[in-house]
């Protein structure tokens, strides 16, 4: 919304923040090839040579906010590595950074280190690394179990890859594993994505997240092939009952835990009263200080740049009071639950005096209901969540477009 401010200001002074809840998030745009329906940044590599350089930036990018902030009252919860395909990382690299992080915010003990892993990049051999320099937490981007699926989809790994990364991750004995699944596939049945999901729990993967299918502009003859509006609400409410009853916590609309394996990077980043985030890396989006903003997406200019000024910002906004409280609502009602407490000690007011309108509303149609210090979605709710999202959109945001849109973080497609 609106031209960037100059990308100095973040550092100027160090505002007041909802919670000293705080997650650092790296970026690693690179994959060994695009599969055809992601439409998001990324580059194309051939191997793990990039990785020195790329961590080196890293570095120096995260030494500018350790020189700039006061970290010393911040809860480190979550270091999440992801793609891209993050696994193109070496785990020295990957070691070498945590360490910094770690060495700048002491209060880390209980943080959570993610690395997304893909089937046909991790190896037995670098998840072995991984658990050595202390990554806790692996996730993998399975999305089906059926060879077909996978070939419509346009995917390299196959169903035996899928069970042989997860079975050696196991192995390993990480403390949470974490799998991606997709639904709504061209051609999937109800009864197959539910043996995906049923697979998964008979594994012991602490943490499944479901994806509904989104095609790109890459796959136009696909979209004939889909399940219709009325199969895909059947496999996400027949999942949400199978894993509830499965012991599994729905903690945001795709992710299911077990109770001990709650993502911590998710609820710092969507649950009410939400963290901050530092992103780290090419293409990386920020919530920081108040502030929105997301670096340049091309790594060599981003390198280029963190090694001259410290940072490679490509837009930068404040956000308003007005940004802020639509920030508590429509990333909170993503868990299900917004407690109104918080957000009258830290705006002096209460969120059903300012979102009055839309609650009720909401709540007429039965999508969310009205508790004694706050709002919950409905089980009807849950699956129209992103909706409900968009209520609470504030007015200046109202009927704006993505920020790609607007040729924000789009310079790599040039």
């Amino acid at each position: 919304r609106g031209e960037s401010e100059p990308s100095s200001n973040l550092f100027l002074n160090q505002d007041r923040s909802l919670t000293n809840d705080l997650g650092i998030y790296i970026h690693v745009p690179f994959c060994l090839y695009r599969c055809p329906m992601c439409g998001f940044y990324m580059e194309i590599v051939k191997d793990r040579s990039f990785s020195k350089e790329y961590t080196d930036a890293l570095i120096c990018e995260f030494e500018t906010y350790s020189k700039s902030f006061d970290f010393s009252e911040k809860n480190l919860r979550a270091i999440y590595f992801g793609g891209g395909t993050a696994s193109l990382l070496e785990a020295r690299d990957i070691s070498r950074l945590i360490s910094h992080i770690q060495k700048t915010i002491q209060n880390n003990e209980r943080a959570e280190i993610t690395v997304e892993n893909h089937p046909c990049v991790a190896t037995e051999g670098y998840l072995s690394e991984l658990k050595n320099v202390g990554i806790n937490r692996v996730s993998f981007g399975i999305q089906s179990l059926f060879d077909d699926d996978l070939k419509i989809l346009g995917l390299w790994q196959r169903k035996e890859q899928n069970i042989h990364i997860l079975n050696t991750a196991l192995k390993l004995g990480f403390d949470t594993i974490a799998a991606d699944l997709i639904y709504s596939i061209p051609n999937q049945s109800i009864e197959r994505f539910m043996q995906n999901v049923e697979q998964l729990v008979s594994m012991g993967i602490a943490t499944i997240s479901l994806y509904s299918m989104g095609l790109s502009e890459r796959q136009q003859e696909l979209y004939s092939l889909l399940p219709g509006r009325d199969v895909e609400k059947e496999m996400f409410t027949q999942s949400m009952v199978y894993l509830r009853n499965n012991g599994y916590v729905q903690v945001a609309q795709p992710d299911f835990c077990l109770p001990n394996h709650i993502n911590a990077d998710t609820e710092i980043t969507w649950k009410a009263p939400q963290g901050e985030q530092i992103a780290l890396g090419a293409g990386a989006w920020s919530y920081f200080n108040n502030y929105i903003y997301c670096n340049t997406h091309n790594s060599k200019k981003y390198i280029a740049d963190v090694n001259t000024q410290g940072y490679s910002i490509q837009h930068l906004q404040k956000s308003t009071i007005d940004d802020q409280m639509s920030r508590y609502m429509v990333l909170g009602v993503r868990c299900f639950y917004i407690p109104d407490s918080p957000f009258r000690s830290y705006f002096g007011i209460s969120f059903l005096d300012v979102f009055g309108q839309e609650i009720r509303l909401l709540n007429q149609q039965g999508l969310i209901k009205i508790e004694e210090d706050g709002i919950s979605v409905t089980e009807e709710g849950r699956y129209y969540v992103d909706n409900i999202s968009k209520t609470f959109y504030s007015f200046a945001n109202r009927c704006r477009l993505q920020p790609y849109c607007y040729g924000i973080g789009e310079e790599w497609r040039k």
